[in-house]
This record gives structure tokens, sequence and C-alpha cells, in this order.
């Protein structure tokens, strides 16, 4: 009597122990360690013998067009928390099919199971199956360093892809033009001259038009702006009137060797366009000589740089008036050259 008596308050402690374990068990499922978690294919799934399947609707598709695969993922304890595996990482998803996620199902409450739709467009009628995912899971029932536990969705599913279907012929569009634009032409005025056959006169008044319109452009140009030897002749003509000027304004300098030098120096500049390294007597001669003046000219031009270059470093005399004569008589010779 005694042990009869005991035996319901043993079944209460049993099932409270019990209880205890499973509250336990999914405490730890619902708390994912990161330690240990696989690097690939590990979705968040927490349970005791998690397993996974595809669901695939239709099994036959005309290409082009998609069929519906549903990742059912089920036994587990955290279903809020699994993720949905991304096929488009998946080179055995991504090279047979073009994946679209479809909308995702809300977990009800004391579900054990989850479900991923995707639409699958195949992108070959040579694709034949949805292959098989691999999927890892945690298991907090299992050995410490061994909980995480790999699964699949067993054999790949078979698909058939059949041809398209023929398009259908697009619809006839009415005509609303008026009908006499359709009617065939006939009789003799057929052959008669083309209205829009170009005049025989047209053809030699357009090979005439380019040359005509060029001389009269050129004609215009001319009006407009004078010709470059009269405008060379006109900076010369100005350049020469400067050196002139300067040079008589030379002996009202401190230095009337050195400013003659200069006002000569500057006319040849924009009579002939010298380099600025040009700076001695012997490379001014040879850079005007390059513009075809006479060796003459171009010896006269040395030496009248020497010679102010000696009156320069020499002692005072009179030799600036030279200077100023010989730098007047230069300007003026090559000119008249």
């Amino acid at each position: 009597m005694t042990t009869t008596r005991h035996i319901p308050g043993r079944r209460a402690a049993l099932t409270a122990a019990c209880a205890a374990l499973l509250l336990a068990a999914t405490a730890r499922a619902q708390d994912v360690p990161l330690v240990g978690q696989p690097t690939a294919n590990f979705f968040g799934a927490a349970g005791s013998g998690v397993k996974v399947a595809w669901a695939v609707e239709p099994r036959s598709v005309p290409e082009g067009e998609e069929l519906v695969a549903t990742l059912i993922v089920s036994n587990v304890t955290n279903p809020r928390k699994v993720r949905r595996p991304d096929l488009k990482t998946l080179p055995d998803f991504n090279d047979r099919f073009a994946v679209t996620d479809g909308p995702d199902v809300p977990v009800a409450g004391g579900a054990t199971e989850v479900r991923f739709a995707y639409r699958l467009r195949p992108r070959s009628r040579q694709t034949a199956e949805v292959p098989t995912l691999a999927f890892y899971y945690f298991n907090p029932a299992a050995p410490a360093g061994k909980e995480f536990k790999q699964t699949n969705t067993g054999r790949p599913v078979p698909i058939t892809v059949t041809a398209a279907p023929p398009k259908a012929p697009p619809a006839p569009v009415p005509l609303t033009e008026p009908d006499h634009l359709f009617a065939i032409a006939t009789g003799p005025g057929v052959l008669g001259r083309d209205p829009g056959t170009v005049p025989a006169w047209a053809w030699p008044a357009a090979a005439l038009a380019g040359p005509l319109l060029a001389v009269a452009w050129y004609a215009a140009w001319v009006r407009v702006y004078p010709d470059a030897q009269r405008l060379a002749r006109a900076r010369r003509s100005r350049a020469a009137r400067r050196a002139v000027d300067a040079v008589a304004r030379a002996d009202r300098t401190p230095d009337p060797p050195a400013a003659v030098a200069a006002a000569v120096l500057h006319y040849l500049r924009e009579r002939f366009g010298l380099p600025p390294g040009a700076a001695t007597p012997s490379e001014i001669a040879a850079a005007i000589a390059q513009h075809g003046t006479l060796e003459a000219d171009c010896a006269a031009v040395a030496g009248f740089f020497r010679a102010c270059d000696a009156a320069r470093f020499a002692p005072p005399s009179d030799g600036a008036v030279s200077l100023t004569a010989d730098a007047r008589a230069l300007v003026l010779r090559l000119e008249a050259a």
C-alpha cells in the first residue's frame, strides 16, 4: 500500500524533469553559439533531427517559364530565427536557374517548421533537375564540439523543360487611309516624266556654285582684311619709326650707347622676329641671315653692335653721337633692303 501511494508522486517528478530538460534544450537552441559554426550553408536552424526537403511544382515547364520550389525545414525549435538560403550565391542553382525569392510565409506560434519559396526559371532546355541543397543545423543535445550537424534535401528533383509555345501572331491593324492611296496606276502616263526629276541645268549650276562662293569669300576677305605683305610692311614701318625716335632720345639717358643698342635690337626683334636668346653681335647677325638678309647687311649689323659694346666700356668720348648716326643709317638701310 505504501508503494502504491508514492507512484503518482514519482510520475509528477519525472514529468517535471522532462519539462525542465525540454526547456533547457529549447533555451540552448534559441542561443546558437558562434564558435564552431560552419562557414557555408548554415542558416541558423536549431533542433534535434532537423530535416529539409524540396517541394517542386510543376515538374514540367515550357522554356522561359518559372517553376516554384519550396524549401521545407522541419523539426526546428527556432523557426523565426532560420534564415532564407540565398540560392543566387550557390553555383549549383545559379548556373541552372534565374532565381527569384518568393514572399516569406509568417511562422505561427509553436510551429516547428518554416518554408521558403523560390521562383526558378531554367536557363536552358538542358536543365533537368533541382539540385540537392546541403543544410547545416545546430543540435543542442549533441556532445560538446559536435553540435553542428549536416543534412540535405535528398536526391535531386527531376524536372522537364519543354519547348516554348509558339507566339500568337499580332492582331491585324485596320487600315484607315483612303482607298485611292492603294490604287495601282496604269496607262501611258506611268512612263511619263517624273515630277521629281532634277532639271539638266541644275547639275552645272551645282558644280559652279562652289568655286563662285570661294571667289566671293576671298574677295570679301581681301576687302575687310589687308594682305599679309601689306601688314608686314606696316609693322616694319612702325618698328623703324619707334627705333629712330628711341635713338634720338638716347643722349638723354644715363648710358647712351646702351640705349642706342637696345633701340636697334628691339627694332630687329620686331622686323625679323629674333629669338630671345640672340644677344651677341654674332648671334644677331646669324639670326637675321636666316631671313634672307644680304651678307653685307648682316656684317653691318654685327659691326654696329660691336661698336656699341666698345663705346659702353671705353672712356667717355663723343662716340655716342657717332653711334646715333650709325643706328639711324642702319635702320634705314635695312628698311630699304
